[in-house]
């Protein structure tokens, strides 16, 4: 293998990680804020509003698409290997929903259940991206 190619796998997995983090993060801060009426730092005031039924329901399904479309962006970076891309990346995903889960500041503020619906969905998401682009005519 290539300097090229494994600097470019890398670049995938990364660039799919910080694009996950990005969407997610971006959407549910924005969405708390607009609940919210305004922007809070207050966590309990924050978590009040993401953890009502029909947010924790919305937060699934925005998850799952940004799992989507970083499954997809990795395997299109990568250029090769598009579903072995697509599996690194949800194991990185899954080791950082992991080591969350063992950080009590960042664990305590979601339910149990929707920790193992975020690493299934997540999980399946960026596999099911990575396919998407694998099988994209044109696609290597």
């Amino acid at each position: 293998m290539t300097s090229k190619r494994i600097l470019r796998s890398v670049l995938a997995v990364l660039v799919g990680i910080v694009a996950i983090s990005l969407v997610v993060e971006a959407l549910e801060f924005g969405l708390v804020t607009l609940v919210n009426g305004a922007p809070t730092r207050d966590p309990d005031a924050y978590y009040a509003v993401r953890n009502r039924g029909w947010f924790l329901a919305a937060k699934l399904l925005y998850n799952t698409g940004a799992a989507l479309g970083a499954g997809y962006l990795a395997a299109l970076i990568a250029g090769y290997a598009e579903l072995r891309h697509g599996l690194a990346l949800a194991l990185v995903q899954t080791f950082a929903f992991v080591w969350a889960l063992t950080q009590p500041e960042l664990s305590q503020w979601t339910p149990g259940w929707m920790w193992a619906a975020l690493i299934s969905l997540t999980f399946a998401g960026i596999l099911v991206g990575a396919r998407l682009r694998k099988q994209r005519p044109g696609a290597v």
